[in-house]
């Protein structure tokens, strides 16, 4: 993939991710596995099975809930559930 592809398709996963957390979705699970290119070459976000959603946050402003692949995952995500993470944009 050359230079002006690749920073077309990490505008449009920044534009995606944009999108889903000024409507209170956050993926928790952007890996490479979850980008797939459409016939027109146009990014398309999957799995949103991990997601959280705004109501999901707790009184303190921090998820609590573990998630995401093991390799892919913060590691503050991973040590810190029971304190918390801020896991949204």
């Amino acid at each position: 993939m050359h230079e002006d592809e690749a920073r077309y398709h990490f505008q449009q996963l920044i534009n995606a991710v944009d999108y889903c957390h000024s409507r209170g979705i956050y993926h928790r699970d952007l890996k490479p596995k979850n980008l797939l290119l459409d016939a027109s070459r146009n990014l398309k976000v999957t799995d949103f099975v991990s997601s959280a959603l705004a109501q999901q946050v707790e009184a303190d402003g921090l998820l609590h809930t573990k998630c995401g692949t093991t390799n892919y995952v913060a590691p503050e995500v991973q040590t810190v559930v029971k304190m918390g993470y801020f896991g949204r944009g």
